[in-house]
């Protein structure tokens, strides 16, 4: 599940975060007034907020399935702590966090074994 906040969200220890996740769990939340190019004072630009929130949206979701942060600058699992890094990265994962996801999504999807005398 994906909560999608129109508020500045705060962690402990954090100045701010653009979203915070469950890991292997079940939920996730996004923060969008600082993936707007308008709260930094530029002017508003549609385009760039829908590409930043995508990839917001699919790194928190990665968490949720498990997958940790990627020291590759182009996977939407890399870190992400400014604008800048969130707009050279890309929305898709790399090869390594791609099959971890497949991994994860066929156990989700596994129907469930039956336990011998159950």
């Amino acid at each position: 599940m994906l909560g999608v906040a129109d508020l500045d969200l705060f962690a402990p220890g954090l100045n701010f975060i653009f979203g915070q996740a469950q890991v292997n769990g079940l939920a996730t939340v996004m923060a969008l007034p600082r993936l707007r190019p308008a709260f930094y004072g530029e002017a508003p630009d549609w385009d760039r907020f829908v590409q930043r929130s995508r990839k917001e949206a699919v790194h928190e979701l990665g968490h949720t399935y498990g997958l940790a942060h990627c020291p590759i600058p182009t996977c939407v699992m890399h870190f992400l702590n400014t604008l800048a890094v969130t707009d050279r990265k890309s929305d898709r994962f790399c090869p390594r966090h791609g099959l971890q996801l497949r991994q994860a999504l066929d156990r989700f999807s596994a129907p469930a074994r039956q336990v011998p005398g159950g």
